[in-house]
């Protein structure tokens, strides 16, 4: 696994993360492979989360922010990493998700919170 880790350095990938309930945004890592540990992988890159559009009824990766950030991903909270070849179609559609509008209003995790103006029995 290490020289299989190894090989993501410097590589542009697009993470999947878990989710625990279906509930929950689908969230995405987008950007360059700096570093490879034992625990995770740090990238540079931005946070999108996948929604569905409203007029066109298609699912589609909207960043949360217009900065790039430094992220640190533990393995445990990957579902699968995607390595983005140059010249290829996958990397002509990254130059394009990471183009889209700043979404508006994140979808916030699914929690459990208690109904206020009950009592608990």
């Amino acid at each position: 696994m290490a020289a299989a880790t190894q090989s993501l350095l410097n590589a542009r990938v697009r993470v999947v993360l878990r989710r625990h309930f279906r509930e929950m945004p689908i969230d995405i890592m987008r950007g360059i492979v700096t570093d490879v540990t034992t625990a995770g992988i740090i990238i540079s890159g931005r946070h999108f989360q996948e929604v569905r559009d409203s007029v066109s009824g298609e699912y589609e990766e909207r960043p949360l922010t217009k900065h790039t950030k430094v992220y640190f991903i533990p393995y445990s909270s990957m579902k699968y990493i995607d390595v983005i070849m140059p010249q290829s179609r996958e990397e002509d559609l990254a130059d394009k998700v990471e183009l889209n509008p700043v979404l508006e209003t994140p979808i916030k995790e699914y929690t459990f919170a208690p109904i206020s103006g009950r009592k608990a029995r």
